[in-house]
């Protein structure tokens, strides 16, 4: 066997296909539920966002794997990735305060874009990850004191933000327990 056969084998594993598979599945179903039912009408756009969205999970949970492995990091990467998913993608949906337009509800994908680009650009070291991570997770209640001062009137789902606080809390314990790990 030459050595491309095994590199291309590595590459093509039966996780990878099944993880890949498996959102390009979830990316097609609203295809196929338009094909029965006038309540899904996706327009390419939805379709185009969808895709960027689960395509940004995929890559995520590939960098976890890559980067992080099996260990503290790597859950953390994971968590991380899922975390940014589900925020962005309820948000975008129907927002967590108020409707999805609200000026507030771009802060929660602020706070994922810039936890992401932050992310890239310490090339995920779990020493300054944990830092950035437990932000994350301390402005999604803030973010929803703020919206008691902006949105005077509205209702703040805080047990929907203390949720999603927890899973970026988590992946910060995650981080922050692979810091340990590597500094003793």
């Amino acid at each position: 066997m030459t050595q491309e056969t095994i590199k291309s084998r590595g590459w093509l594993n039966g996780w990878r296909i099944a993880g890949w598979g498996a959102l390009l599945a979830l990316l097609a179903l609203p295809a196929i539920a338009m094909q029965f039912t006038a309540e899904v009408q996706w327009t390419p756009m939805d379709f185009v966002f969808a895709g960027v969205l689960l395509t940004a999970l995929g890559t995520g949970f590939e960098l976890a794997v890559r980067f992080g492995g099996a260990g503290a990091k790597g859950i953390g990467m994971a968590i991380a990735s899922l975390a940014g998913f589900l925020t962005v993608w309820a948000n975008a949906a129907v927002g967590f305060i108020g409707h999805e337009g609200e000026l507030v509800n771009a802060g929660f994908t602020l706070l994922v874009v810039a936890g992401a680009l932050v992310s890239l650009a310490v090339w995920f070291r779990p020493s300054v990850m944990r830092w950035i991570m437990g932000a994350i997770a301390l402005g999604q209640p803030l973010l929803g004191v703020a919206a008691l001062w902006m949105m005077p009137g509205h209702a703040v789902e805080w047990g929907i933000l203390v949720i999603f606080a927890g899973l970026w809390g988590a992946a910060a314990l995650c981080f922050h327990r692979a810091h340990l790990r590597t500094a003793g």
